[in-house]
């Protein structure tokens, strides 16, 4: 996790590849009504106070939702700027729902998501599913791949060169570069699988064929050499990254039953133990239509497009609902500390548990952080980076995910020559106060205003808008979850701030996790 000077940081944190990558967890929808209701107006001059519904019902009337007859949701909404499209399909899957043992199998199901299908991928399928059972028979037989006999390593090697030659690397790839596709990606994190790419309107039906046809026949080709990536990118971004290696610690103390305690990315003895037979099984427990969110953003004709959507998604058989049963994790009863010792620069980390939207001091939470460490002119950055030089910057994140009670959390990176501690007990002495007097009306219309803004801008983008979409949808059962967390967070006051302060903000909630300079910790 790495400390930036004053930035605004919130909502859901994606842990990708060891890394925070910053994603909002909810779309303020609202934002974007006024962006298209009230476009003339300066953002500088966004009132705050402004009524939301006569917004919401604007953007209410544009939106098309429908639900399959297997149960795929469907969300549309026609923004009508240009003969282009933004198209998601999002699982509700991820670090979550994985057991020990098998973390990392979301993950490292992403990426074979991008091999191909029985008709994207090879020269001959036939031939092609005869070797891969194969593989998987002597991964069976060996420790998932990676105790081979003298006799099984060149049986495996045998067969790896007969598939090289039937594989087409890229292929999936290559066809959705043909068709003109920008910024095609998928990520993971703690709740969902989300796959994504902006098309030209003419490469409608292209988009929903290819993304069925990844739901419903995938092929686990070049199994054993894409694993063997993810393992790299765990070592460049966990094992070799100060910042990732002490995230990981964070949570893995953080947490002591909840599932939020392994990282996305998964232990590297977990991946070395997965195989294509348990990504395989994986994927048939959770790739479910219930499971699936399709959205879709830009030029969007609902009539014609359902009708193409139903032909392709529909094709995706029914399958029991998703039965979660997940560990709750009891409230902290005291303060948990953990350090790190390497050679790089002192770095800290200080998370509070508190709860998840729904819960009402949800929104408050949000204002107090960017209050605390959102802007030059917050507390946190006049106290330890102006005046006292004691960090080189702070920020705050919430997360790890969204769908269980996370963490509040603040980091920095210590400045020489001073420590840890020194920064600890400054970083106290801001929060004590705060927590005593609460914040100025200045400072609540500020933060608020800072949140809205940063929203407004987010919502430009037709790619966010379909990914938080659907996101909403399935985490919290409606794709208006967000307009909700908008109007409280609006309505929020600094009495509200100062309650949930003095509640959360406390040293019994909190976990502090540090790197020290020192010779590499064991």
């Amino acid at each position: 996790m790495k400390a930036a000077t004053a930035t605004r940081r919130r909502r859901l944190v994606v842990m990708e590849f060891g890394r925070i990558k910053v994603r909002r967890r909810f779309v303020r929808f609202f934002g974007l009504a006024v962006c298209g209701v009230l476009s003339s107006v300066s953002l500088a001059s966004l009132s705050f106070a402004d009524d939301s519904s006569s917004a919401l019902a604007s953007m209410v009337s544009k939106v098309h939702y429908e639900t399959l007859p297997n149960g795929i949701r469907v969300i549309l909404y026609n923004r009508g700027i240009a003969p282009v499209f933004s198209g998601a399909v999002v699982v509700r899957v991820g670090g979550s729902d994985e057991m020990m043992g098998e973390t990392g199998i979301s993950h490292l199901f992403e990426h074979m998501a991008f091999k191909g299908t029985r008709a994207v991928g090879t020269k001959d399928y036939g031939k092609e599913r005869r070797l891969l059972a194969r593989i998987e028979e002597i991964s069976a037989e060996s420790q998932a791949g990676q105790d081979l006999s003298p006799e099984q390593k060149i049986e495996w090697d045998d067969i790896h060169a007969q598939l090289k030659e039937l594989w087409i690397t890229d292929d999936f790839t290559r066809q959705y570069e043909l068709q003109g596709a920008v910024g095609q990606n998928a990520t993971t994190d703690k709740e969902f699988t989300k796959y994504f790419v902006d098309l030209p309107r003419s490469a409608f039906e292209f988009w929903c064929r290819m993304e069925a046809d990844r739901l419903i026949r995938p092929v686990m080709r070049q199994f054993y050499q894409e694993r063997d990536v993810v393992l790299e990118e765990r070592r460049m971004r966990f094992d070799d990254d100060p910042g990732g290696r002490l995230y990981e610690l964070l949570l893995g103390v953080a947490y002591q039953r909840h599932p939020y305690r392994a990282p996305v990315i998964g232990y590297e003895k977990d991946i070395r133990a997965l195989t294509a037979t348990k990504l395989d099984a994986f994927r048939k427990r959770y790739y479910v239509p219930s499971n699936i969110v399709v959205s879709v953003v830009g030029r969007v004709t609902p009539e014609e497009d359902m009708r193409v959507i139903r032909e392709y998604f529909g094709s995706l058989p029914t399958a029991p609902a998703i039965q979660r049963d997940i560990d709750v994790e009891p409230e902290p009863q005291g303060e948990r500390r953990v350090s790190l010792k390497m050679a790089a620069s002192p770095q800290v980390i200080v998370a509070y548990a508190k709860p998840n939207y729904p819960h009402p001091d949800d929104p408050p939470l949000s204002v107090a952080a960017e209050i605390l460490s959102g802007s030059k002119i917050s507390p946190l950055y006049v106290e330890l980076v102006k005046r006292r030089q004691l960090a080189a910057g702070i920020s705050h994140e919430e997360g790890p995910g969204v769908a269980y009670p996370n963490l509040l959390m603040f980091a920095a990176t210590v400045k020489a020559p001073h420590t840890t501690d020194a920064l600890l007990h400054a970083f106290d002495g801001v929060v004590d106060r705060f927590r005593r007097n609460g914040p100025t009306e200045e400072q609540l219309e500020i933060a608020k205003r800072s949140i809205g803004m940063e929203y407004l801008g987010h919502l430009q983008s037709s790619q966010s808008l379909a990914l938080d979409f659907a996101s909403s949808e399935l985490v919290y059962g409606s794709w208006k979850a967000s307009v909700e967390w908008y109007d409280k967070m609006t309505q929020v006051t600094g009495e509200d701030v100062r309650r949930v302060v003095q509640k959360y903000l406390t040293d019994d909630r909190r976990t502090i996790a540090t790197i020290e300079r020192g010779s590499e910790t064991k």
